[in-house]
């Protein structure tokens, strides 16, 4: 027996609203896993699949915002990141030159 009226208001609306859930944890389709298309980046569902269904395969995954990029911020998604950003061999990162800083603490 319910002990109070907010209770039993919410025992009252669970038994109506109950009967409208059809998830089925039985179904396996409803069942969360690495290929389920929530997690796969596939047509289905390109915004909020990040992975592939393989093991550690991060360079083919993403969403469909994180390859293509937002369209309303130009420049921005892997292809056009790394059509801009492309890696140079030549000009590799190099640490800044510090023998002109005299008098500073070294360690």
């Amino acid at each position: 027996m319910s002990s109070n009226k907010l209770e039993q208001a919410a025992l009252a609306a669970r038994n109506t609203l109950l009967p409208i859930n059809t998830y089925n944890d039985s179904n396996d389709s409803n069942n969360y896993t690495a290929t389920h298309t929530r997690a796969l980046s596939d047509a289905q569902t390109p915004v909020a699949g990040k992975g592939t269904g393989i093991f550690l395969d991060t360079f083919n995954g993403g969403g469909s915002l994180d390859i293509n990029g937002n369209p309303s911020a130009a420049g921005s998604g892997r292809l056009a990141n790394i059509g801009v950003n492309q890696y140079n061999g030549g000009a590799t990162y190099q640490h800044p030159d510090t023998s002109g800083n005299v008098g500073q603490v070294v360690l």
